[in-house]
């Protein structure tokens, strides 16, 4: 019993880990009236309240801005420019005349200058195109990593629901054990008094009611770390108390391995985010290609200025402006050498997703099949486990058994009631771990016909 306990508490600290929850929950007001909490209900509260799914979709964001960046570069543009200097020294000239010598200065000690200088691209060789499929693609795997995010969150949260139902289960099982217990002590009490069984019986129940208090007191810990688990996860205060509706007992399903398969190929965001990857590796490649093109744009501009002796107050010019590298040291050849390396492992990438989904979807199959045949199984157990512990009280009772016979039959009910416990956990944790394999929620997993 102490092992599953423990199995259980290890297990819900590992899925916070992976939930992406904070180590500080949401300061909330206390409250002594027990948060009452449905699967749905922490699924829904999950959802609004992780902060990685916060970060991840303040990502969009950051990337339908870089959108409108990219698109700048094809708009018109317009900027200002403007300088005021002081100059010194004035050159100065000696001038004669009539009254006698006079100097002149050459120029003036202040300058400035603002003008306006507007740009339109004509022609990138393809870079603008490239940089604006490149912000698109942005946006999509954003979208496509905050989904991905949220189905990790809503397995996440489903284990860590089950693993609190399982604590709850296993606790039940201790205290039901606790109970068992009790009476076998108040059996062998009477029949030692009765002077029907010798005191060596009463001793040895004495000390099986202190093991199995030592269980409840193991799985009231477990239930109390798990439940705390929940509510960092959900972002509640601590110091709130909060149940957990058990689901209803599991009605086993059997899916169908192809159409799981084939949902999973679909569905799946990681196959969609290395198919982002390699459509991001092909633009990347075409812009490698466009450094070496052509740019061609047309400019224009308009300054004022402080008039001199020497020309206007004003200029202008309006022109065409192209630019092509001609030698750069390798730079572009390496850069395009450098894209082409990324999308081949781009197209690996796809590849390796796919057949990595494929193994989750089947590995997931296989647990599922595994979980519904232990629960199958243990139901059996557990009625066989009640009439022999029935059965052995009773010849305890009679006078015809020993208490060994007992403690062997509850020892063995116990486990069997344990094991139930932990099939129930695992099927729905199996159930919903295909569901996330699959990329859809459980209740749409394809089944065949019972």
């Amino acid at each position: 019993m102490n092992s599953k306990v423990a199995i259980a508490v290890v297990c819900t600290v590992l899925l916070m880990s992976l939930a992406g929850a904070s180590p500080l929950p949401a300061q909330q007001e206390p409250s002594e009236e027990p948060l009452v909490l449905t699967l749905p209900d922490a699924i829904e509260m999950a959802l609004q309240r992780n902060y990685d799914l916060q970060v991840a979709d303040s990502k969009i964001e950051e990337a339908e801005a870089a959108v409108a960046e990219a698109a700048a570069a094809d708009r018109f543009q317009l900027n200002f420019a403007g300088t005021y200097l002081r100059l010194g020294p004035v050159t100065s000239l000696e001038v004669p005349t009539p009254s006698g010598p006079e100097t002149i200065e050459i120029g003036s000690d202040k300058s400035w200058n603002a003008g306006l200088t507007a740009y339109q691209s004509l022609y990138s060789a393809g870079r603008n195109e490239a940089l604006r499929a490149l912000a698109r693609l942005g946006v999509s795997t954003a979208r496509l990593s905050a989904a991905a995010h949220r189905h990790q969150i809503v397995l996440a949260t489903t284990q860590l629901f089950y693993a609190l139902t399982q604590a709850q289960g296993l606790l039940e099982v201790a205290q039901q054990n606790e109970q068992r217990a009790d009476e076998q002590l108040r059996i062998a009490m009477a029949r030692v008094k009765a002077g029907a069984a010798p005191r060596f019986d009463q001793l040895r129940a004495e000390v099986e009611v202190a093991n199995a208090h030592q269980q409840v007191i193991a799985a009231e810990t477990a239930v109390a770390t798990v439940n705390n688990q929940l509510k960092n996860l959900l972002a509640i205060d601590l110091q709130r108390p909060v149940e957990v509706k058990p689901q209803p007992q599991p009605k086993p399903i059997s899916p169908d391995p192809y159409a799981c398969h084939q949902m999973a190929l679909a569905n799946r965001k990681e196959i969609k985010i290395a198919q982002q990857g390699l459509a991001i590796a092909e633009q990347n490649m075409r812009l490698a290609r466009a450094v070496r093109g052509v740019n061609l744009g047309a400019i224009a501009s308009y300054t004022r200025q402080n008039a001199t002796g020497f020309g206007e107050d004003y200029s202008w010019a309006v022109g065409v402006q192209a630019t092509k590298p001609i030698i750069d040291g390798g730079s572009s050849r390496s850069k395009e050498q450098q894209a082409q390396t990324q999308l081949r492992q781009a197209k690996l990438g796809v590849q390796q997703v796919t057949e990595l989904v494929a193994l989750d979807v089947s590995q997931a199959l296989l647990a599922l099949d595994e979980a519904k045949a232990k629960l199958a199984s243990t139901s059996k157990t557990v009625e066989q486990a009640e009439e022999g512990f029935r059965l052995a009280q009773i010849r305890y009772e009679a006078g015809v058994g020993t208490p060994v016979e007992v403690t062997d039959a509850r020892t063995a009910l116990t486990a069997a009631e344990t094991n139930h416990v932990n099939a129930v956990y695992s099927y729905g944790v199996a159930e919903a771990q295909l569901a996330r394999a699959v990329g859809v929620p459980a209740n749409e997993l394809p089944v065949t016909e019972q």
